[in-house]
């Protein structure tokens, strides 16, 4: 019995804007401090606290193939339920080229998760995450993030694409 090709293979166009970075090491920062004294009151953490945590995430891109190789450096930050999305407006990141101009770092992510994920999403970082997929919404240097997803494989469907395994640095 023959497989349908069009069944297996995604249509070119469903890697249109798509980037695939394998995870090399990641890290949570947790930062407690004192609020600077111009940071506006709806910004501090119980009236005078400065409070971030997030994800560090470094990598390197599996494809598109013209950067493949080429070191990622993400951050994950969390919102809480009182943010809300506009469907037309949103996004859940950004992607950028280059745009600190440091050589060590030629790509740069930012990524918003939803607070009540982050304790799944560190477990699964520790023990099967390998691979993170991120669908922009332009091909400029700087675009919104519209979708993003984690992994521990590359899908068949998708290997051709996302290449061979990268030789470690």
């Amino acid at each position: 019995m023959s497989v349908d090709a069009s069944r297996t293979t995604p249509d070119p166009s469903f890697f249109n804007g798509r980037v695939m970075a394998e995870i090399e090491e990641w890290n949570w920062a947790l930062t407690v401090g004192l609020s600077h004294p111009l940071t506006p009151r709806r910004h501090r953490f119980q009236g005078g606290l400065m409070y971030t945590r997030g994800i560090d995430l470094a990598g390197r891109i599996r494809a598109p193939e013209v950067h493949r190789g080429k070191p990622i450096r993400m951050w994950v930050s969390t919102f809480d339920r009182r943010e809300r999305f506009n469907a037309e407006t949103g996004d859940v990141g950004r992607f950028y080229v280059n745009r600190l101009g440091d050589d060590r770092w030629p790509f740069e992510a930012s990524l918003r998760l939803p607070e009540d994920a982050l304790p799944n999403v560190l477990t699964c970082l520790g023990s099967t995450w390998k691979f993170i997929d991120m669908w922009t919404a332009t091909d400029a240097p700087e675009s919104a993030l519209t979708m993003f997803s984690f992994s521990a494989h590359i899908h068949p469907n998708i290997a051709a694409w996302a290449g061979p395994d990268l030789d470690p640095a």
